[in-house]
């Protein structure tokens, strides 16, 4: 677990706690607001711990062919749109490690 404190202007550390509680790789726990005074000053602040739990970037894709074949595909940061039940729209990078520049094949651009 990890602990966090935030401080600095309110409407700022209410925008950046909002995205924290929304963001789907973090668990958030004993959130708590307040104010105190440093050096004359207010100063607001806020204190949470949280969870930590980072997908993994790379997630591999599986087709079913008509006759049977599973194909596996390694795909670099998956997103996934449901069309239907049976129907999905799959997007993410793909890479080979193998691959290198001789015999005019370039995987990169230069």
């Amino acid at each position: 677990m990890l602990k966090l404190r935030l401080e600095g202007p309110n409407n700022q550390i209410q925008s950046f706690m909002y995205e924290l509680e929304h963001n789907s790789s973090i668990e958030l726990h004993e959130s708590e607001e307040n104010c105190e005074i440093k050096n004359g000053e207010v100063v607001s602040y806020s204190q949470c711990a949280i969870n930590h739990t980072p997908r993994s970037r790379v997630e591999i894709i599986e087709m079913e062919t008509v006759d049977g074949l599973v194909i596996r595909l390694p795909l670099l940061d998956v997103i996934r749109v449901k069309i239907t039940d049976e129907m999905q729209i799959v997007s993410g990078k793909s890479y080979d490690i193998f691959a290198d520049n001789k015999k005019g094949h370039c995987t990169w651009p230069k």
